[in-house]
């Protein structure tokens, strides 16, 4: 089974690590069909958050960002960020990222996310 048929008949991504070193191994040594296989898989071990719910998460961390800019730098939400921007870079197979930010008196905070691709063009820009 390929995994564009898993993802098809679980109704949920899977990232291609836990795929090809969990995955298609288990499957290969089994004897169900592919839909008895995929009814027997836990869910909430192997499905990725969807794009949507990524996309919202980063929304609420530059909006705290930009609400506390003036006070202290919240490094962490900082490192969340990018870790989530870096998760849908990976995720649509696109190059690299960039976070554009806006000052304010003494301070930065985030506003929106350029994921690029091979050419260096934007594929996605997501409005925080």
């Amino acid at each position: 089974m390929m995994k564009y048929e898993f993802e098809q008949i679980a109704g949920y991504e899977v990232s291609d690590k836990d795929y090809n070193e969990i995955i298609e191994p288990m499957y290969m040594a089994t004897n169900l069909d592919k839909v008895e296989f995929v009814k027997t898989l836990d869910k909430k071990r192997f499905a990725l958050k969807p794009l949507k719910k990524i996309e919202k998460e980063m929304k609420q961390i530059a909006k705290h960002l930009n609400e506390t800019c003036n006070h202290y730098t919240d490094y962490e939400a900082k490192d969340k960020l990018n870790e989530l921007v870096q998760e849908i870079t990976e995720r649509i197979g696109a190059k690299g990222f960039i976070i554009n930010e806006m000052m304010r008196w003494t301070c930065y905070y985030p506003v929106s996310v350029e994921i690029f691709g091979n050419d260096y063009k934007t594929v996605r820009r997501i409005e925080l």
